[in-house]
């Protein structure tokens, strides 16, 4: 059973336990007092919090997802109106801040504290039940507070219930220093670690012990590097002094360390002869199949409980409905090596000196790109997927019809753009798109869940700790396993670059990119006034190779300013508490 829906099933199965309600309580609710007392009706408070914990970043909308994505330069999507396009134009200021990237998660943070502070207590939950289920809403609350420091730097710490008729120094908190928020996090997983299974048994959607080091070692990262190259302001409201970098270099590696060798995860390695499936089914085989997942959100199309990303993502050829939403640009595309490590990179002005084979460009680049990316003639269901504008045949241009060797003239528009595609890349996103056989949708949903935490972005974090502890050798080694697993050859060196790199490829359209910007404070450098950039093809039915030029894929430059390595509060959250401080520059 999906944990998305567990909830109201829980409510509904105690409601019906329930004897002579007609003289206690009305029937249109539950009281206060009977959620403490059930543990039915205890489960659903606290998985209705998991419910809404939004791990995936949906934003506001259907089409939300690939808004962390579009934010840290890695695609667009197809309409100048959807999430990550208007959250890249929006101004960032103490007035606005565009909606979706708003995350002040004090309402899910108020009930976890109910949930604490009604259950611990309780004698009416057994003492196994207790330890298991106050961990998980620890670990809730500690996931929360470290997602809204890496957006804000310090928050107002709150781990009690706050009512309305406490007294204002009670209810007006201030904000704590961004360095006690990061502490909170990791003495709270040190806390719990032990109070948690190694896995869920028919609970999957639940997070484990192994979900706590996961946890540490990924936020412990980011405070030694908010330590090496931030500053810190408003006396540690943010930044963390960089005499406490190792410090935390230390502890993210001890995290990665023990998850990598003590607990049952292990790296996805199905199908190793065939390291572009494996890195495929890594985000398509669910948790009970994958020894590398360690937390993930649960989606089933079956129970209404899906997810509508693969409609949106699939190109139009293979569509049955809106379509080939997400756009990957050729700044992320060409951070994947080609397949005997040579750099990616090419020249921007070699493109049209020449015609093109998408052997020379495309097919043996990384396996890690065509898992993630669809691009032109890779194959996608059993055929070729297109990216083509037009054909020439004979010297004359054609755009209708199926050429002579079997190739479309032109690929598909979407069915329903009216205008030309001044959005359209040349690569769509391929990465979390279940391809068998008749599982791309059911009710145009699908049911691939999303992986918050796996164990390959932990040996990267235990690289890049590594790294800076002085141990370039074991660096090498955990960045060299998750090249081997992807059938790149190894790196004889390591440096910050090559590190940096890595998780742009393996971790790409992972939330990650974004926040890795910010925490090397290097955003300004990579976004800043950049017109990211795709491609344009025109084949050439004569010579079967392609005409290839370089495009802007976005009409306005970025304008990442050296407040935005914060978010601003904005003016509602200060004048709602008059205790707050906001953010430097805003």
């Amino acid at each position: 059973m999906k944990l998305k829906y567990i909830y109201s099933l829980a409510i509904l199965t105690a409601t019906m336990g329930c004897e002579s309600v007609l003289d206690k309580d009305p029937l249109d609710r539950i009281s206060e007092v009977s959620v403490w007392q059930d543990v039915n009706l205890a489960d659903a408070y606290l998985t209705d919090i998991y419910a809404r914990a939004n791990f995936r970043g949906l934003g506001d909308s259907h089409v939300g997802f690939g808004l962390i994505a579009g934010m840290g330069g890695e695609m667009t999507q197809f309409a100048p109106w959807q999430e990550p396009n208007t959250a890249i134009i929006t101004p960032m200021n103490s007035e606005t801040l565009y909606g979706p990237l708003n995350y002040w998660r004090y309402n899910d943070i108020r009930k976890i504290n109910i949930f604490i502070q009604q259950v611990e207590p309780s004698e009416a939950f057994d003492a196994e039940y207790k330890t298991k289920r106050l961990a998980e809403a620890r670990w809730l609350r500690a996931y929360f507070y470290f997602n809204m420091a890496i957006r804000y730097g310090g928050v107002p710490l709150i781990t009690t219930v706050q009512n309305l008729d406490d007294d204002k120094e009670t209810l007006f908190v201030t904000r704590n220093k961004e360095q006690e928020i990061y502490d909170f996090v990791d003495a709270e997983m040190t806390a719990i670690f032990d109070d948690l299974p190694d896995t869920h048994e028919g609970e999957a959607g639940r997070v484990s012990k192994w979900a706590v080091k996961a946890l540490q070692s990924r936020s412990n990262l980011y405070a030694a590097s908010i330590a090496r190259f931030g500053q810190v302001q408003l006396n540690g409201v943010v930044g963390i002094p960089s005499s406490e970098a190792s410090k935390y270099w230390q502890k993210s590696y001890d995290a990665s360390k023990a998850l990598i060798t003590e607990s049952p995860h292990e790296l996805y390695k199905k199908y190793p002869e065939d390291p572009m499936l494996n890195h495929k089914q890594l985000f398509v085989d669910e948790i009970e199949d994958n020894p590398e997942v360690i937390f993930t959100e649960r989606y089933d199309a079956a129970s209404s409980f899906g997810t509508n990303l693969s409609v949106l993502a699939v190109h139009a050829d293979f569509a049955v409905a809106w379509n080939s939403n997400y756009r990957p640009y050729l700044d992320i595309v060409e951070k994947f090596e080609f397949i005997d490590g040579s750099s990616g990179m090419l020249p921007r002005d070699i493109y049209a000196t020449k015609e093109w084979t998408m052997d020379e460009l495309f097919h043996n680049r990384d396996p890690r790109f065509k898992a993630a990316i669809l691009y032109n003639e890779s194959e996608f269901w059993g055929r070729k997927a297109y990216f083509h504008e037009k054909s020439i045949v004979d010297g004359a241009e054609v755009k209708n019809g199926i050429l002579a060797d079997g190739t479309p003239a032109k690929a598909s528009n979407r069915a329903y753009e009216p205008r030309p595609k001044p959005l359209r890349q040349g690569f769509l996103l391929r990465k979390f798109l279940d391809e068998s056989s008749g599982a791309q949708l059911e009710s145009f949903q699908s049911s691939e869940d999303y992986h918050i935490f796996r164990l390959g972005e932990t040996y990267l974090n235990m690289a890049e700790a590594a790294f800076y502890l002085n141990k370039p050798e074991e660096a090498l080694t955990y960045l060299n396993e998750i090249r081997q697993r992807a059938g790149m050859p190894d790196k004889l060196t390591i440096d910050e670059e090559t590190i940096r790199n890595e998780r742009a490829v393996e971790l790409v359209f992972e939330d990650h990119r974004f926040w890795d910007l910010r925490r090397w404070r290097i955003a300004e450098e990579v976004l800043n006034g950049v017109k990211h950039q795709g491609l344009s093809f025109v084949y050439n039915h004569d010579t079967k190779k392609y005409k290839i030029t370089v495009k802007n894929a976005i009409s306005n430059a970025r304008e990442f300013l050296p407040q935005h390595y914060y978010f601003p509060l904005t003016l509602n959250k200060l004048s709602d508490n008059p205790n707050l401080v906001e953010n430097p520059n805003y």
